[in-house]
């Protein structure tokens, strides 16, 4: 799956900012360690030091839900490049600074995470 793929997958399955709470940013944030290290070990990244960062910048709405928020890996010669992206305009990123074998495991996460939020909301829609 690629970048644009992906945003089709999230409108897809019903999704939208408002649906997103930082409860499951932190979610995200797990899976991207997840799919970041795996692909490190298994020799799909061509930079192997690559992990995400500590910092995540983000806004909520008073109810909660997501306005915008951006996450960021950092490697040894590189810090707080973007991981994935929620921009306040719609548009959501993925490590657009990235070759396809380095945003793979965004990518992988973030499918991975709408999958959860589609369950999630199979139970109380």
């Amino acid at each position: 799956m690629n970048s644009e793929q992906a945003r089709t997958y999230f409108v897809d399955n019903g999704l939208k900012y408002e649906d997103v709470t930082e409860g499951d940013i932190c979610v995200l944030t797990m899976l991207l360690n997840k799919h970041v290290k795996n692909a490190i070990k298994k020799n799909k990244n061509t930079i192997d030091t690559m992990r995400m960062s500590q910092k995540i910048k983000s806004k909520y709405t008073t109810k909660g839900t997501l306005k915008c928020c951006f996450l960021f890996v950092n490697s040894d010669y590189f810090t707080q490049r973007e991981a994935i992206s929620f921009n306040q305009d719609g548009f959501i990123g993925f490590a657009g600074w990235a070759s396809s074998d380095n945003v793979k495991p965004m990518i992988d996460a973030f499918v991975e995470w709408v999958d959860y939020l589609r369950d999630r909301f199979k139970e109380f829609r």
